[in-house]
């Protein structure tokens, strides 16, 4: 019986843009995807790809740890093909000779040679092709930076990769991975060893991070309806802004602000795009879903001191303000 193994990796970076961050998620699916069904690679159980602004991770539970490649008959060169074509074969099959068979098919008579069955570890096969995999990332906008060759989202910092819940070295372009990865975002002096993704999550997870972008999504949308219903208010959810928002923060705090009401004179079109475009909150509505001067901002921090909270609502002040003069000016 083939033994399952977990298959790991994480690629931490500066922030990437939530669009990049979508496509590179597809991305680094499909091509593992790809490869493990060309080379017959045995994938049970869950694999996913998540990822926050600054990580992009792989997880698979359970794949095989061997391939077993079955005995096969290679077809050569036809019978009447110069020697150089026989010869050419031989060689570049690694065999004698003496492997050599001759076989009638439907299409003429041509040279052969058995291929015995044999078993191939999957941590090698990945390790040996991991770099090109991740090198078919196709990012819509990409960086180099200093005198490194690599194009990536944004730089690229670390790469943790496991097999088995041990680590999977290989070089990526000016990159060695490890077993280790950077733990505060901010603080790259700070990092920490992992022996799997069970024990990586619920770390993060007691930080306040959520690395799965679906249940953030969940997380902020919970909230919103949560607090809107709470204050009474009315919130139509835009299903864009809100997948913006989930990849644009990791550990999602929801706080309700408001602004002068001196600006609901403003058409209410105005309002929304200037909120929804422009700053990445909530509008918000009454019962009879009339514009009101509260809007839901999603944060990245807790806002202890209110900070959050003034700060979001002079920022506002000022595009209203401008909005406002724009609109009257060209009534």
């Amino acid at each position: 019986k083939i033994k399952m193994s977990e298959f790991f990796i994480e690629l931490f970076s500066e922030e990437i843009p939530a669009k990049l961050q979508v496509n590179a998620r597809k991305n680094l699916y499909e091509n593992f995807k790809n490869f493990f069904a060309e080379n017959g690679v045995s994938v049970k159980g869950r694999f996913e790809v998540y990822s926050t602004p600054n990580r992009l991770v792989l997880h698979i539970d359970k794949i095989a740890n061997v391939i077993v490649k079955k005995a096969e008959e290679i077809r050569g060169p036809n019978l009447k093909a110069p020697k150089t074509a026989l010869e050419g074969f031989i060689r570049s099959n690694n065999i004698k000779k003496s492997q050599i068979f001759k076989k009638k098919t439907e299409k003429g008579d041509f040279y052969f040679f058995k291929r015995a069955s044999k078993k191939i570890k999957t941590i090698d096969l990945i390790k040996e092709n991991i770099p090109f995999i991740l090198d078919k990332i196709s990012w819509n906008k990409s960086m180099k930076w200093n005198n490194y060759d690599l194009f990536w989202g944004r730089p690229l910092k670390s790469i943790l990769s496991l097999f088995d819940g041990k680590k999977l070295e290989f070089n990526f372009h000016h990159l060695v991975s490890s077993n280790l990865t950077f733990i505060d975002k901010d603080l790259e002096d700070q990092t920490k060893v992992f022996d799997g993704f069970k024990s990586y999550n619920s770390y993060f997870k007691s930080k306040g991070v959520t690395i799965d972008h679906e249940k953030r999504k969940s997380i902020i949308l919970k909230e919103l309806l949560k607090l809107s219903k709470k204050k009474n208010l009315k919130i139509f959810l835009n299903e864009k802004l809100l997948e913006e928002i989930v990849n644009m923060v990791e550990k999602p705090k929801i706080f309700i602000c408001e602004f002068n009401k001196k600006y609901l004179e403003i058409p209410k079109e105005i309002l929304i795009i200037t909120m929804q475009n422009h700053q990445k909150y909530f509008p918000t509505f009454d019962k009879k879903e009339n514009i009101i001067n509260n809007f839901f901002v999603v944060s990245d921090n807790k806002d202890q001191k209110g900070l959050i909270k003034l700060g979001n609502e002079k920022v506002i002040e000022a595009r209203l303000n401008d909005a406002e003069f724009f609109w009257k000016r060209n009534k």
